[in-house]
């Protein structure tokens, strides 16, 4: 055999393990965890998938009591301060999307205080994998990466994690802000007529 086809023979068994070896896609992702028969509820500070409005709202006041948490910018959402979590002064601004009066994704936007159009290094690109860090330091480590088409935003990256029925999912909103958000797979499903 010449050196040539032995170049290429062993690029191919190599191309032929790196195609076995690949990350399972998305939607395999998905239906593997939610055939698990267990359910994940847990959010962040207490709040659960499921937890109904009313809920949310007590342990909101409860922990605005304690002041761990504020109102946001004009009442729509509630600030938590991210003041030892990143490697910089951030804030979390988060609020839930609600079915039937019950918890189904709680929506999350983090930025870095100091964030400047000059101050490159706080920029979202960066905020990005540091709020990733902070996701696998709160919810364990298999966040996988994949590319997806966002309407006006164009081609992007996301993280996502998925555990039995909660989906957690981070990428770029916008140069200064980081959109979390966590789902409950089950609860956005259609439901079954039969």
């Amino acid at each position: 055999m010449s050196q040539s086809g032995f170049s290429l023979s062993c690029f191919l068994v190599l191309l032929l393990l790196a195609a076995c070896e690949r990350t399972p896609s998305h939607e395999a992702i998905v239906a593997r965890e939610l055939a698990r028969p267990d359910t994940v509820r847990e959010i962040f500070l207490n709040y659960e998938l499921g937890m109904s409005r009313q809920a949310f709202y007590d342990s909101s006041w409860a922990l605005n009591r304690r002041g761990l948490v504020t109102h946001g910018p004009q009442n729509q959402n509630v600030l938590y301060k991210l003041s030892d979590a990143l490697p910089y002064e951030a804030t979390m601004l988060y609020y839930p999307d609600f079915k039937d009066d019950r918890v189904v994704q709680m929506r999350a936007r983090i930025h870095y205080d100091a964030w400047a159009p000059w101050n490159r290094r706080l920029w979202s690109d960066s905020l990005l994998l540091d709020v990733r860090q902070l996701m696998e330091a709160w919810y364990g480590k298999g966040f996988i990466t994949q590319e997806v088409s966002i309407p006006l935003n164009g081609l992007t990256r996301e993280f996502v994690k998925i555990d039995a029925n909660r989906q957690i999912t981070i990428r770029r909103a916008s140069d200064s802000d980081v959109l979390v958000m966590i789902t409950d797979l089950r609860a956005t499903l259609p439901e079954d007529d039969g």
